[in-house]
């Protein structure tokens, strides 16, 4: 069963994470129905702009965290290898994709999930969103790119501070740090993001292409994913990570 729902609406095109029972937290090829979702919507020539959000109360709750720790228990490299490959290649889909996307960011935006909104070019948010970077809070390294965006959007320092604290960034601070570019009424949200979408469709889309291209800026994307790979992995076999693991699913599991 697909997460992820994709769908048009004239020239508007929707990626939608439905797990909502879990704050949409990635699992299973939830990371590849992205990127199949992305490529469709940019084959179609109908399509000038695509948003991206989250069904039910939150965004995304990034990485499936006991399913993480079932990883571990079976030692199961191949699987935690093909997660983080899928997500760094969405995260390239997104960095190159040559139509305009946009973040409505409904809720809870957490580790992965929050840098996934993060590789949007324009991200609005619910007066009731959240963000945080909350790798170190499960002995892991950022991933989706948030080595190479977060500093980008809010500085080094101040990047290193929320990846080193893992605390939550709510919706007035999102927005004064710019991970946010505007904040609607969680009912105007979805409103606010098509109408929009509906006004940058009316762009030429070569001028939109050229437009990302010139602002993707020379520092090495790719780099920023290998590192970040590299440190996911040091970081997954390790005691600490395993044990956060087994924590976090306690406690989930008592919900």
């Amino acid at each position: 069963m697909s997460h992820i729902d994709c769908r048009r609406e004239g020239a508007t095109g929707f990626v939608v994470l439905n797990r909502p029972d879990k704050l949409n937290a990635f699992s299973g090829t939830m990371r590849e129905d992205i990127l199949k979702a992305l490529e469709d919507l940019e084959r179609d020539k109908s399509v000038r702009v695509v948003i991206l959000t989250g069904a039910g109360r939150g965004f995304c709750g990034g990485g499936d965290v006991r399913y993480m720790k079932e990883l571990r228990e079976r030692n199961d490299v191949a699987d935690f290898s093909r997660i983080l490959d899928a997500a760094n290649a969405c995260v390239r889909k997104l960095q190159t994709y040559p139509k305009v996307t946009i973040a409505a960011v409904n809720g809870v935006a957490a580790g992965g999930g929050a840098n996934l909104a993060l590789c949007c070019d324009i991200r609005l948010g619910s007066t009731e969103c959240s963000f945080t970077q909350s790798f170190v809070k499960i002995g892991l390294g950022p991933d989706w790119g948030g080595s190479f965006l977060l500093p980008q959007i809010v500085g080094r320092d101040r990047a290193k501070e929320l990846l080193l604290t893992g605390r939550l960034v709510k919706a007035d601070e999102a927005r004064a740090l710019g991970l946010v570019h505007e904040l609607h009424e969680p009912d105007a949200l979805m409103d606010a993001a098509k109408a929009l979408a509906a006004r940058l469709a009316q762009a030429s889309p070569h001028a939109v292409a050229a437009i990302k291209g010139a602002t993707r800026g020379t520092a090495s994307l790719d780099h920023a994913l290998e590192y970040e790979r590299a440190a996911q992995w040091r970081c997954f076999l390790t005691d600490e990570a395993f044990d956060a693991f087994v924590r976090f699913a306690a406690r989930s599991g008592k919900k």
